[in-house]
């Protein structure tokens, strides 16, 4: 039972901000899954910023039509994220204005796709058919209830990832991804050096594969099914961190299972370290199971060998 629907007319205001308080509260969620600092409260004024270029406080608030004191506690809000810098009006030298720093423009960039998503799920949401303005709001509570704005748009994100084969235009994401990832969480080991800076001639041209993954059109993560004569080796996957949370390692494994199904291969192989524990926890979810562990493995830092049968 919701009893503010049962208070009709009288609870009108209430239920609006209950529903903008839920797609706030999914909308910050997004942010902070895709590891974006930012607040959707800002949006009104960091957006103004940005489509104008340069523009003062009081205009700011003559656009959006809310008060200045508003517009200045949503300043101070982004200056302290040092997404906005200070400029001296080209006409008048006493008047200040506002504009997007480096890391305002950057962080714009990451957040413009988003935005779009956002955009086309909310009217998903929205749009029903000619009604009461309070059925209409009845529908839209209904609709977020059943599939909040946050699956809408992590779902779209993740159908937003394309799979792609090895280019040699990706010879250079193929290294950087790897090194990135290694030295983060141990080292560079003269097998990872010659194997990355050379991948046509240590795994593609040895009868192996490597696979991308494609976010609007940046190449976010990578993997590569390595032929070792005696097994193929599943290895070399790395994910940008910016995009951490769409599960794109997942769905890049998923992608080499299936491929080597396809491919008629008994098993395909992996070595890993222990102390990753949420990726060892998702090779056993997925179905590799623990084996012996050559003692000349040509990996230092690996302790677990794991195996999954086709």
């Amino acid at each position: 039972m919701d009893k503010l629907q049962q208070f009709q007319e009288l609870a009108f205001g209430s239920r609006l901000k209950r529903l903008s308080d839920s797609l706030m509260k999914d909308v910050k969620k997004i942010y902070k899954h895709l590891g974006i600092d930012f607040e959707p409260s800002l949006m009104p004024v960091f957006k103004t910023i940005s489509d104008e270029k340069e523009i003062c406080v009081g205009e700011i608030a003559s656009m959006l039509n809310i008060s200045q004191p508003a517009v200045t506690q949503f300043i101070h809000n982004l200056e302290k994220r040092r997404l906005l810098k200070t400029i001296t009006d080209k006409k008048d030298k006493r008047k200040k204005n506002l504009a997007l720093s480096k890391k305002g423009t950057t962080i714009l960039i990451k957040l413009q796709p988003i935005w779009k998503i956002i955009e086309e799920q909310l009217s998903s949401i929205t749009n029903n058919e000619p009604t009461s303005f309070m059925e209409h709001i009845r529908q839209t509570e209904s609709k977020q209830k059943e599939y909040p704005l946050y699956n809408r748009i992590m779902d779209q994100l993740k159908e937003n990832i394309e799979i792609v084969n090895y280019k040699n235009e990706y010879a250079a994401e193929f290294y950087n991804l790897n090194v990135e990832w290694l030295e983060k969480y141990f080292y560079v080991e003269p097998y990872d050096k010659k194997v990355l800076s050379n991948p046509e001639k240590h795994i593609i041209d040895k009868g192996g594969y490597i696979f991308f993954s494609k976010y609007n059109n940046e190449i976010v993560g990578t993997v590569a099914l390595i032929n070792q004569n005696e097994f193929y080796e599943l290895s070399k996957m790395a994910v940008s961190p910016k995009y951490q949370g769409l599960k794109i390692g997942q769905k890049l494994m998923n992608y080499c299972i299936e491929f080597s199904k396809k491919q008629q291969w008994d098993s395909i192989t992996l070595y890993s370290h222990r102390t990753l524990v949420p990726a060892i926890n998702l090779y056993k979810k997925v179905g590799f199971v623990e084996v012996e562990l050559e003692h000349d493995s040509h990996y230092e830092r690996s302790d677990i060998k794991m195996k999954m049968k086709l």
